[in-house]
Formats: C-alpha cells, structure tokens, sequence
C-alpha cells in the first residue's frame, strides 16, 4: 500500500513544459507573432522619386547634380552612380572633363558613408601663355647688371585645380574655343560621410546636414613632362572639406542650400630664384649668393550652392523633373599671384526622369553655364620685360628646343645647376643678350570663350 508521501506532489520538481505552455495560450487561441517594422517602399522614401532624396550628387552623397542634401540613406540602403562633368576654369580657358563613379550605404544614426571615383579626368589649354607665363616649377634667374631686373609679379598664369598643365609650344594647334592641349589622367578618390541633425521628416522646420570629406589623387604630379598628353597637371596632394547642408521643402518642393570650405594641399615645388651678374661672365662672381625658394601657395576654396527641383511632365507613365542649381566657388586665403583668376559662377538647368519599368534607375542630363567671363576679347601683358619694352628670355624646353640648349649650356659653363623639368627664365636688363630674348613684349589677347557645358548623371537605387 502506497504511503502518502507518494501521492503528493514534488514541491521542488521542474515544471511540465507542455503544461506551462497550455496554460499561457488557452485552449482555442493561437500565440501573437512577433511584430516587424517594414521598411517603406522606394516611392516613399523618396518623396515620390523626387531627385533631392532619390539621386546621389557628382560630388558625393544624397542629392541633386553637384548640390548635396542634409538628409541620408536609410540604414541598409545603397545607390550607386556615374556622372559626366564639363566646365571651365581661369585663367587660361581650361577646359575640364570628368567621369566618375559614386557610392553611398546609409547607416544607423542617420549617418551616410559615400566614396567617388574619377577614374578619367581630361584638361584642355585653350589659352595659356608658357612663353610669356611660364608654367611652374619656375628657375628664374635675375641679373644685377647693369640695373637689377626684377619683374613684378604675376609671373604665372595657372588654373588653381591643374597649378602644373604643360605642352610643347610647337607641337600643338589651338583654335579656339574647342581645339587646344588636351591631356589626360585619373584624379582623385574622395571618401566622406555625411550625418543628418534636423529633418522636417520629423517635425523640424528646416532640414540640416553636415558633410565632411577627403579628396586622394590618383595621378602622381609630373612637371614639363615628355608625355604631357598623359598628365592633367594636378599638384598631387590631399584636399580636405566639409559643408553645412540645409534643406526646406515648400508646398512640395524642396530646396537645398550648402555652405563648404575646402582646404587645398599645396605642392612640393615652386618658383626658385637665382641672382646673377652678367659683368662677371666667365668668373667665379657670376652667382650671386644662393638660390631662394619658394613652394607654390594653392588658394583654398569657399564653395556654395543652391538647388531644387520640381514635376515637369509625364509621358507615358514616365515622370519628368526639372533641376536648377547656381553653384559659386570663392578662392580664399593667401596664394601665389595669378594673372587674371576667375571666382566661378555657375549655373545649371537639367531634365531627368525614372522609367516605369525601371523606377530604382534614374538618368538626367544639363546644361551648365559659367556666368562670369575670364576677359575674353581684352589684352594680357607678360611681366617678363626691361624698362624699355623688350621681352626677357624663356629658355624652357617645351617652349623652344634650340634657345634652350643653347642658353643651358652656356650657363652650365658659369656653374649654374637646374631642377629637372623646371621652366626656366633670364631677367635682364643687358642689351649683351638680345639676340635671346623671345617673351612677347606687347599686348597679347585674351581668349576665353569655353563657359557653355552638358552634364550627364545616373543613380541606381540598389535597394
């Protein structure tokens, strides 16, 4: 006969699983499934397709054409993008071309990473003067005798972006505004990332953004280079910016406004200097102390946009948007003197659209315009002349093969030593070296006719 202790129950034994989980779901009930958050679908997170949140900027990063916007991928997100830029800097009239390719992965905290590649980058001179404006590195030599000839600054005339584009004088056509020097490389790598700290999304009045980026050349500065058809003329070095980013939308558009700084990194080289005196020629005293040297001083670069864009038509299910963007880029701080810089003024004007049966493509094109001129039609004059009018003496390689032997060699009999690949000018005021002498001495035109430009961009919304 069984005790009693066998019929009670063991008060520390393990409770029956089954039987707890009948006891939390009733019988006749079904446990609630866990509830997930979805994502909403591409036409809501982009306002409809519209391309303030649908493209990624030529510049990097969720925006118009070149006009960023403050707000970013959501987490996960990613887009992808090709652009074709085209536009002109002074002095010089030189003509860019870039091709690039971009990236953006949205991440939690309403950050956004973002990279651009420009794996081509064509320049073409147009109107520089590497005779009377030589292209730097400059060995400049000044003579003491009779008088001292030193010139007045500028004696450059670079466009800040390409400080060493070069070619052979005597092998190359122009015609312009389209036939010149053209020259191509790759040009940089920019990664950045982009954090959002307003959104009107979520109850602020105004949208806001900040920017931050690095730009890493991929071409490898090269000075008065044989193959000069393969070298854009970049300084090689790293750039640094960041930008303010604001967005207000109005009764459905939207407008975005940005504010950049970008500091430019200076090259290794410049302008060297050397005082001679021709009294002393075949002796010792020929130099004049040692040579000075200076390193070429980049202006940095205040950059501010504005753009918007709005429904234009539709056809065939196929939503047309019209974009507009008035771009200024300011270059700031202390530089090496220019002649004749040119502060750009740009403004764009562009179409684009989603097909229906491909809404995560978008492909736009535009027409950009620079607003200010670069003094076409008006005179320049080289700095590079006597008291009396007559043009000093550029003995560069690219500018005139045989001066420039002969003059290296007769001043590598004085003793004199040269950079490689530098340009090389004389300064003098003695009538003993005429016979030399090849800087124009009068009024030379101005031509600057480039400003009218297409632009070409895609984004892929992956997903």
């Amino acid at each position: 006969m069984p005790s009693a202790a066998e019929g009670t129950p063991d008060q520390n034994a393990a409770p029956d699983p089954i039987v707890a989980a009948a006891a939390s779901s009733p019988v006749g009930t079904l446990t609630e499934p866990r509830k997930t958050r979805k994502k909403p679908d591409l036409r809501t997170r982009t306002k409809q397709l519209e391309p303030g949140r649908f493209n990624l900027s030529a510049d990097g990063g969720l925006g118009l054409i070149r006009a960023a916007s403050p707000y970013t991928l959501l987490p996960g997100e990613a887009a992808g993008g090709f652009s074709v830029l085209n536009y002109d800097r002074h002095p010089g009239d030189v003509d860019f071309f870039q091709y690039g390719f971009q990236g953006a992965i949205g991440l939690p905290g309403r950050v956004e990473l973002f990279v651009r590649g420009l794996p081509v980058v064509r320049t073409n001179s147009v109107n520089q003067d590497p005779t009377g404006y030589p292209v730097p590195p400059l060995d400049l030599f000044i003579d003491t005798y009779p008088t001292l000839a030193a010139r007045q600054q500028p004696y450059f005339m670079f466009a800040q972006e390409v400080p060493f584009k070069s070619y052979y004088l005597d092998s190359v056509n122009i015609k312009p505004p389209g036939h010149g020097a053209f020259g191509s490389s790759s040009g940089d790598v920019t990664v950045g990332a982009k954090i959002n700290l307003l959104s009107q999304d979520n109850g602020s009045r105004i949208g806001v953004g900040v920017r931050g980026y690095v730009e890493i050349p991929t071409e490898r500065p090269g000075y008065n280079v044989e193959d000069w058809r393969h070298a854009a003329g970049a300084s090689g070095k790293t750039d640094v910016g960041a930008d303010v980013l604001i967005a207000r939308r109005f009764s459905g558009i939207e407008i975005l406004l940005n504010a950049g700084y970008k500091h430019v990194g200076d090259p290794d080289t410049g302008l060297r200097v050397q005082l001679v005196d021709s009294s002393q020629w075949g002796t010792t005293g020929f130099l004049v102390g040692p040579p000075v040297e200076t390193k070429l001083d980049l202006k940095d670069q205040l950059i501010l946009n504005a753009g918007t864009s709005m429904r234009a038509f539709n056809v065939s299910g196929m939503q047309f948007w019209l974009l507009g963007e008035l771009g200024y880029m300011r270059y700031v701080g202390g530089g090496t003197p220019v002649e004749r810089l040119v502060h750009p003024v740009e403004a764009r004007l562009g179409i684009q659209a989603n097909t229906p049966r491909f809404p995560r493509v978008s492909i736009g094109a535009a027409w950009q315009l620079l607003v200010n001129g670069g003094g076409n039609g008006t005179t320049r004059e080289s700095h590079f002349q006597t008291p009396d009018g007559k043009g000093d003496i550029n003995f560069t390689n690219q500018v005139d093969w045989e001066l420039a032997a002969e003059v290296v060699d007769a001043f590598t009999s004085q003793g004199v030593a040269f950079r490689e690949r530098s340009s090389r000018v004389f300064a003098t005021n003695n009538p003993a070296f005429d016979r030399w002498r090849n800087v124009p001495s009068g009024d030379t035109p101005v031509v600057a006719m480039g400003g009218g430009n297409i632009l070409g961009f895609i984004t892929w919304r992956i997903n």
